[in-house]
């Protein structure tokens, strides 16, 4: 389904007109009606709040019904987006630079991804799925999201290091990249530590603390070993994550 039938699903089934869905996501009804009608399409950031405002799946906007050839083309444009990103550290790929690395043709490439913005929300999907699944399954059997967090999440990011630090230090592709982080971190707290829901200031801090970490991390080159890693998350978050905890 198109993104903006999916948005015009979404919108009435919320039982919401056009302005006060606009309302809810700040912006002008204009833009949803541009959407809904192809006119226009909204950005990556833009796709993650809607996401975070209506509590939807991160994945929310990913294509569902695909068939293998479909599948086999979508990881070679993935992949030629990370090798066009490596090789580009301040401009925009082109979507031409990123069809020749894939070696489709651009109109194909645009059928799956009409614009960069959705080229990179998949991206980021992508590469988060696996690290998700895994940490969701430990989260169903440990409720210590901080345990989970050093001893489960760490080692898969060091898993994936080379391409999480090409996401965070493009700028053109980091703030989409935070504000996934941050998604997908509120989420997982409010889904398994029930009280968070409750303490929405305090949930914003141990947010941010995690992704500061998390930042801190991506943007290095050479990262310090995973051991020491562990250690330095453990002894900087003792106190102040212990401290949320008492206080939600």
């Amino acid at each position: 389904m198109a993104i903006g039938n999916q948005i015009k699903a979404l919108r009435k089934s919320l039982g919401l007109t056009q302005q006060t869905f606009a309302d809810k996501l700040f912006i002008s009804y204009q833009s949803v009606s541009n959407w809904e009608r192809a006119k226009s399409h909204p950005t990556a950031e833009m796709m993650l709040t809607i996401i975070e405002t209506f509590h939807l799946p991160l994945n929310f906007f990913m294509p569902s019904d695909q068939n293998s050839q479909d599948l086999d083309d979508e990881q070679l444009i993935l992949a030629a987006f990370i090798k066009s990103t490596r090789a580009s550290a301040d401009k925009i790929p082109t979507m031409a630079t990123i069809a020749q690395l894939a070696g489709l043709s651009i109109e194909r490439v645009m059928a799956y991804f009409p614009t960069f913005d959705d080229l990179a929300y998949a991206t980021i999907n992508a590469v988060d799925d696996n690290i998700k699944t895994k940490i969701e399954s430990r989260l169903a059997v440990e409720p210590d999201i901080l345990t989970v967090f050093i001893n489960d999440m760490t080692p898969l990011l060091y898993q994936e290091h080379k391409v999480l630090h090409i996401l965070y230090t493009r700028p053109y592709i980091r703030g989409v990249w935070v504000q996934f982080l941050k998604a997908k971190y509120k989420s997982l707290l409010i889904k398994y530590q029930p009280r968070a829901a409750q303490d929405v200031l305090g949930t914003e801090y141990y947010i941010e603390t995690l992704t500061g970490f998390i930042s801190v991390w991506m943007s290095q080159k050479k990262p310090e070993s995973l051991t020491d890693y562990q250690k330095r998350l453990r002894a900087l978050t003792s106190q102040p994550l212990a401290m949320w905890h008492t206080l939600s």
